[in-house]
């Protein structure tokens, strides 16, 4: 009988354990990925699609036919609770789902309800609601004080890998250099104010001194004011308010909520005491051999960037690929920070490891970020969620590393 493998949720991580299993194991088992939704969200296209750029279907690919395509099965339902001791999931409708090996992929639930006022008065780009919101916004009255920043997100114990402040700034790094560029675009910066503030010691904190040194230049130059150590506290119609009680004038904030694991890990006994589920280096549950997890809701996902889900992915997928074929052919995670942020005409590239003890700290900024951008995000949306090939990491890697030390 062929082993079951059973996927939930079908981002970076669920699509990329899909194609690794799917690939090396062929029709040796039998693959079932499960998702509340039909589509897969790109979500670094968000921000494109917040500034009317990119239209929203350009970042959501179809599952099911996806899934389909390769003879194996997809299941659009929302899960109510994993039973790990019978090797069940059971689905909202009561279906259940057996299988062999499980890997969870579902990211981690963004907490909007967490900031007061942010219903009335808050935006996000975190999924395509918020884009959309911030869309229209900005078709009418961008404001004339604009706040962009991170609420703090509190992590379990199971974090062991540097805690952040927050979750990933990066996003927030895209905004407010697109805004920048927008706003100067139509004669409107002069009038306007960005301030963006974290709740962290730095911004941008998962990065060493080498990136901070290549990035404040360009943050100075689009007169954009950096405040640290701001712990979110509400947001009012003219205003956001601080924990410190501080203040910042504000008739449009900018947000990326506090992060927390979905309810029904934690119902199942999963998770640690914020939700995130604890594993070991090779993506495998502390308690529970069979069940893996990747991306945003594995609890040593740090910052949670796209980059680092995929790399948990292939790791967990070898594993189970290992244990089905008895090769013992295991794809060490190593985790390191790559990200792209659009800056308007022109795009930054960030690689570092500092975060995790490496020596890579580099930036390469103008056109060809861009262009590499680009070409990433039609990569993926054409091939239906693959990444493009891991020998092409490699020389990125050195190409950068060979632009960066002349």
């Amino acid at each position: 009988m062929k082993p079951k493998i059973v996927i939930l949720g079908c981002g970076f991580a669920g699509f990329g354990a899909f194609y690794s299993l799917a690939k090396k194991l062929k029709d040796k088992a039998e693959l079932t990925v499960i998702d509340s939704s039909v589509f897969s969200l790109s979500k670094p296209i968000l921000p494109e699609v917040a500034f009317g750029e990119r239209a929203l279907n350009e970042a959501l690919i179809p599952i099911g036919s996806t899934i389909e395509k390769f003879n194996h099965k997809f299941i659009r339902k929302e899960v109510k609770l994993i039973k790990p001791q019978v090797n069940q999931v059971i689905l909202t409708d009561d279906t259940i789902v057996d299988y062999d090996y499980l890997l969870i992929s579902v990211g981690a639930v963004k907490d909007y309800d967490a900031i007061e006022g942010f219903s009335e008065y808050g935006y996000s780009i975190c999924d395509y609601t918020q884009a959309l919101r911030f869309l229209d916004r900005r078709a009418t009255s961008i404001g004339k004080k604009i706040v962009i920043g991170a609420a703090l997100t509190k992590w379990g114990s199971a974090s062991t890998v540097k805690t952040l402040a927050a979750p990933c700034e990066g996003p927030i790094g895209e905004i407010m250099f697109m805004l920048d560029y927008y706003l100067r675009k139509h004669n409107r910066r002069h009038e306007t104010s960005i301030t963006v503030f974290t709740p962290g010691e730095i911004f941008f904190e998962d990065v060493g001194e080498k990136v901070h040194k290549d990035m404040e230049p360009i943050i100075k130059k689009s007169n954009i004011n950096v405040v640290t150590n701001k712990v979110l506290k509400r947001i009012d119609k003219e205003y956001i308010e601080f924990e410190d009680s501080t203040k910042l004038e504000c008739d449009m904030a900018i947000i990326i909520p506090p992060y927390k694991g979905p309810q029904f890990l934690i119902d199942s006994n999963l998770t640690d005491e914020a939700g995130f589920i604890p594993t070991d280096k090779y993506m495998r549950h502390i308690n529970y051999g069979n069940i893996f997890a990747a991306g945003d809701i594995n609890a040593s996902s740090m910052p949670k960037l796209g980059h680092i889900a995929v790399r948990q992915s292939y790791t967990a997928a070898s594993v189970i690929i290992s244990e089905i074929t008895q090769k013992n052919v295991i794809v060490p995670f190593k985790p390191e920070i790559l990200c792209i942020m659009n800056r308007g005409e022109n795009a930054t590239l960030i690689l570092s490891d500092w975060m995790y003890g490496g020596n890579r700290d580099l930036t390469l900024s103008g056109k060809i970020p861009k262009f590499m951008k680009m070409g990433f995000d039609a990569y993926y949306f054409y091939s239906h969620g693959k990444m493009p090939p891991r020998l092409s990491e490699e020389y990125l890697s050195k190409f950068l590393e060979k632009c960066c030390n002349k």
